[in-house]
């Protein structure tokens, strides 16, 4: 088989097991990823290529699913669409798939598919690199088919396949170009003026930042802004204009979260009861941890009941 054709082969397997874009980046040398994170296997810093894809947990509910419609009730934290299903593990668990059927067709061992998803191994200079979307000026990557709505996974291949070209610029622009750059949606909608417009985030300034259980305490220009936000913010991808559409979400095997919990049976849990209560969901990684879900739930407490 020829290497385009087995390129072509590689992108319609994944997009069969349920990712919206498929991309190839060869060869896959990532950056290096941020101190003090450590990568398991060197090997994925050096292998002929990789592909490359995004899964979509989308804007709209699953077959089968009440959406939820209004602010949730005093006392109660809300869980952003992104987090109500662990959308991480179910693309690891749809690569590992892939990995095996490849290993059947393709020959090399199982260290030869490597994947990564939300990883020591910058994700989004790979997406860019490789097409798979923009980098909109709220900081995510945009994706023609699924906006940022999605979740960006990929495994290393060892395959010297031809690489997949980045997006034209003419491409680019349909993303972002419609803005006005001096006011872009998602820096307007910020409440906090974490999203700058250029494609970069004030961290220290962002609600995600805080929720994801980072930084030793949480300013008061932040709390101000809080909410009921027990865990994700998305208000500039709210407002990003190409999320506005009906996109489709993915069914997961796992994971399954409501859209809003009750704040003081979290304050009151212990580290294990949480750790037992979340585990295999995304309140269940390694952040925002018990702690950080405590303080979450505490954030709302009080600004809905007050102190104490």
């Amino acid at each position: 088989m020829k290497l385009r054709e087995l390129k072509e082969e590689i992108r319609a397997s994944a997009l069969n097991a349920g990712f919206i874009r498929a991309r190839i980046l060869a060869p896959f040398k990532p950056e290096p990823p941020p101190e003090g994170l450590r990568v398991p296997d060197n090997r994925r810093l050096g292998m002929p290529s990789a592909l490359v894809a995004a899964l979509p947990y989308g804007n709209r509910p699953l077959e089968g699913e009440t959406p939820f419609a209004g602010d949730p009730p005093r006392g109660t934290g809300s869980i952003a669409p992104f987090a109500r299903r662990n959308y991480y593990r179910e693309a690891v668990r749809r690569l590992q798939v892939l990995a095996a059927e490849f290993r059947t067709r393709y020959g090399g061992i199982r260290a030869d598919y490597c994947i990564f998803c939300n990883s020591p191994i910058p994700e989004k200079p790979l997406a860019r690199a490789c097409g798979l979307g923009a980098a909109g000026r709220n900081s995510l990557i945009i994706t023609p088919e699924a906006g940022s709505l999605v979740i960006i996974a990929g495994m290393t291949l060892p395959l010297a396949l031809e690489t997949d070209i980045p997006l034209t610029q003419d491409e680019s622009f349909f993303f972002c170009g419609a803005c006005d750059p001096e006011h872009p949606p998602c820096k307007a909608a910020c409440p906090t003026n974490a999203v700058r417009g250029d494609g970069k985030i004030d961290r220290e300034r962002c609600i995600q930042w805080y929720a994801s259980g980072n930084g030793a305490a949480v300013p008061p220009e932040v709390v101000r802004h809080w909410g009921r936000r027990l865990y994700g913010c998305t208000v500039c991808q709210d407002a990003c204009v190409r999320n506005r559409r009906p996109i489709p979400g993915t069914r997961t095997a796992e994971g399954t979260l409501p859209a809003y919990l009750d704040c003081r049976e979290l304050m009151a849990a212990s580290d294990g009861e949480l750790k037992e209560r979340f585990k295999g969901t995304a309140l269940g990684l390694s952040w925002p941890g018990p702690q950080g879900i405590r303080r979450n739930a505490r954030l709302i407490w009080e600004q809905d009941m007050g102190p104490g």
